[in-house]
């Protein structure tokens, strides 16, 4: 693959890409003046404001808008303004906004790792985008408009999860009114990214919106280059009584794999901060594809019907330097030049849900009921592995190792490499209506799963093979102290077969939650809501990661509380706090007893974060500025299931000032954002003792757009 070279040509060819996309810009915006109509047809919905800290409202507990005073488990939702603010690029930095999420290994930096309330690993399942289970690595991008978050167990609308949630990404979506925005941003890496967002109506109840953006930009630590290519088509339509919508998106990439740092008896190896252990052909490239649309039909005021149709697929390669020891006394550092191809993991979903609000004893039901079938794959085709090689050393270190990837290498009894879930369900939510204070919660979900893990091309092996029924109850009840204020209980339970293979090609067995948890919640004005969680969990089976292999822990507990402050606390202020409390560790592992007592790897006891904006305006200077700033904290957490080694707690403060007026278009928007002000060396998580991940350092991101 071709390496983005670093330096001034970065800057050069960025300018051309932003030229381009601006004068497409100019082009479709004179179009749409010409094009507007005035009988175009007028859509409402209920939605959050655009420059808003909160939304009173989600779709992710219940397929259907609804209050979240009137939910009975945590949700959070992270809106479009504080994407914005903080120039958000993944969702481990849009979790800083949530509380009780941390991360968790990401396979080098290529995949969503993260951990809800003390459970999650990469690629088990728990990222949905649109409300489709999402078999990308990285979900965060262009698209997104704003991330809702359900935590506790959610299989009873969403299938197979683990206990501690799930994490939803909601696209940005077609409008009936003409509007583009161009954007760029420049990263103090070095390159950045150029991109078009432009939506209107096309007539006859037609919307559409195109999405296009492209990235070349250095990578922060020693070396690498992170470039994607997206575009991302949708299309909308409103009848009197149907609508539906159409949306695919294309993601090629190619990106750095790195492992990141070791830790040593209990410590990080000497060496610098952004000096990597692996090598120049550390890298993964691949594309992704994502489809999905939703039909609906409104029967009467009283029931409509939705059929869900998705499917996404990610196809790629990687090749990984990867170190297998290191010997602290000497510096020697043993390494291995092994790579991957052909890696295809997909996702196939279909379901249909009658929604409806009838009145039965003079009750209102707020109801959900369901069919689904969901296919989930993950696949790889080639499997090489190098010789150990020890001319690297700390205090020496030696590039240029590269993978070979023919007959000499490759371990064909471990390609062709497929793990494949077969799922059908039927399932029905209630929310009931009891009295102008209380509602019941009432749910289930009947799950037949069938599951086959097999490899080799010669002589095809099954190593897992599994099927059976699931019965997940869900229960609650939502008491309204006023209109603003509700208080609830709930129990839920959730079902994961593994979705996740190790690098030796091992699959966990599924794993059994149950979670109780009680609250409170409180819109304190329409701008401002405040929630508190108590929850405990108990969890059989769990799979953890130790250097690329599964480590099985029979039993494990996670206890915990959670606060969240998100909105506008004064006109102009905007702030988004939380914290969270959470002692998550091993009960019962056979493995070795003596880890009883163990914290759960990356789960940390405290963590927290408070971040504070302001509208100002400065006279005589034009236009309207934004500032920023705030921090997050992330407590001590265990580096493994033996406890060996710690990743000491950070605090990493962020801030940015911006600045809106009209120039070009009807708004032209210059930002900065700093980064880790301070400078901080921290550590994200680990997948074990030689894979470590780091935090990024102080950076500084300039981001410029113009709306039309």
């Amino acid at each position: 693959m071709s390496k983005c070279t670093q330096g001034p040509g970065n800057k050069i060819y960025l300018g051309k890409i932003l030229v381009a996309i601006y004068s497409s810009a100019f082009i479709s915006s004179a179009n749409s003046n010409a094009a507007e109509e005035s009988n175009t047809l007028t859509v409402t919905a209920a939605k959050q404001a655009r420059n808003a800290y909160t939304s009173p409202t989600s779709s992710i507990a219940g397929k259907t808008p609804t209050s979240r005073l009137d939910e009975a488990q945590s949700v959070s939702v992270v809106t479009q303004q504080q994407l914005d603010d903080y120039q958000t690029t993944n969702l481990f930095d849009a979790m800083r906004f949530v509380s009780g999420v941390t991360q968790t290994n990401t396979l080098g930096g290529t995949e969503d790792g993260l951990v809800r309330r003390g459970f999650g690993t990469n690629s088990d399942g728990s990222i949905f985008r649109d409300g489709i289970r999402s078999s990308q690595g990285l979900n965060l991008d262009a698209t997104t408009e704003r991330v809702e978050v359900l935590k506790g167990s959610a299989s009873l609308l969403y299938g197979i999860l683990n206990p501690g949630g799930l994490v939803n990404t909601i696209s940005k979506k077609p409008q009936y009114h003409w509007h583009t925005i161009v954007a760029g941003h420049y990263n103090g890496t070095g390159g950045g990214a150029g991109s078009i967002d432009v939506t209107g109506p096309l007539g006859n109840g037609f919307a559409f919106r195109l999405i296009a953006e492209k990235q070349a930009q250095n990578y922060w630590r020693g070396f690498g280059n992170d470039k994607h290519n997206l575009i991302a088509p949708s299309l909308q339509w409103y009848g009197d009584k149907a609508s539906f919508d159409i949306s695919y998106e294309s993601f090629q990439y190619d990106i750095p794999y790195d492992r990141g740092t070791a830790f040593i008896n209990g410590k990080p190896v000497n060496v610098g901060y952004k000096t990597r252990l692996d090598d120049y052909a550390n890298h993964a490239w691949g594309r992704n594809q994502t489809f999905s649309s939703h039909w609906n039909y409104q029967f009467d005021d009283i029931w409509s019907t939705r059929v869900t149709l998705g499917l996404n697929q990610r196809q790629y390669s990687n090749n990984e330097v990867r170190i297998t020891a290191i010997d602290r006394t000497t510096g020697v550092v043993t390494r291995r030049a092994d790579a991957n191809r052909g890696f295809n993991h997909k996702t196939e979903y279909v379901s249909w849900d009658a929604i409806g609000t009838p009145i039965v004893a003079g009750m209102t039901h707020n109801m959900v009921v369901g069919t689904d079938y969901e296919m989930d794959q993950t696949y790889r085709a080639h499997s090489y592995t190098g010789k150990t090689n020890t001319d690297f050393t700390l205090s020496d270190p030696v590039y240029g190792m590269t993978p070979v990837t023919d007959g000499t290498t490759e371990k064909t009894a471990a390609g062709n490499l497929l793990n494949r879930i077969h799922t059908r369900s039927i399932y029905t939510k209630d929310s009931i209506d009891l009295t102008s204070h209380w509602i019941a919660v009432l749910g289930a979900r009947y799950q037949h799963y069938e599951q086959r893990e097999s490899e080799g091309f010669d002589s095809v092996t099954d190593n897992y093979v599994d099927k059976g029924n699931k019965f997940l109850p869900q229960t609650g009840l939502i008491y309204k102290v006023t209109p603003n204020v509700s208080v609830y209980g709930t129990m839920s339970q959730s079902f994961t077969p593994s979705t996740n293979v190790d690098d030796d090609g091992n699959v966990g067995k599924p794993e059994h939650g149950t979670t109780y948890e009680v609250g409170g919640k409180w819109q304190a004005t329409p701008a401002l809501f405040a929630s508190l969680a108590l929850y405990s969990i108990d969890e059989r089976d769990v799979s953890l990661s130790l250097n690329g292999s599964t480590y099985a822990v029979d039993k494990a507990k996670s206890n915990g509380v959670e606060i969240e402050i998100n909105g506008e606390i004064y006109p102009g202020w905007d702030i988004s706090t939380n914290y969270s409390y959470d002692q998550a560790k091993i009960i019962d592992d056979q493995n070795n007893a003596d880890n009883n007592g163990n914290r759960l790897q990356n789960a940390p006891r405290h963590s927290g974060a408070l971040y504070l904006s302001h509208n100002l305006e400065l006279h005589p200077l034009p236009g309207r500025f934004r500032v920023g700033g705030g921090a997050r904290y992330v407590g001590s957490r265990a580096g493994d299931p033996d406890n060996s080694f710690t990743l000491p707690d950070y605090t990493v403060a962020d801030s940015f000032i911006a600045w809106d007026n009209q120039l070009l278009g009807k708004k032209t928007h210059l930002q900065l954002n700093l980064n880790n002000m301070f400078n901080k060396h921290y550590y994200t998580s680990s997948g074990g003792n030689l894979r470590v991940a780091e935090g990024q350092t102080r950076n500084v991101v300039l981001t410029t757009s113009i709306e039309f």
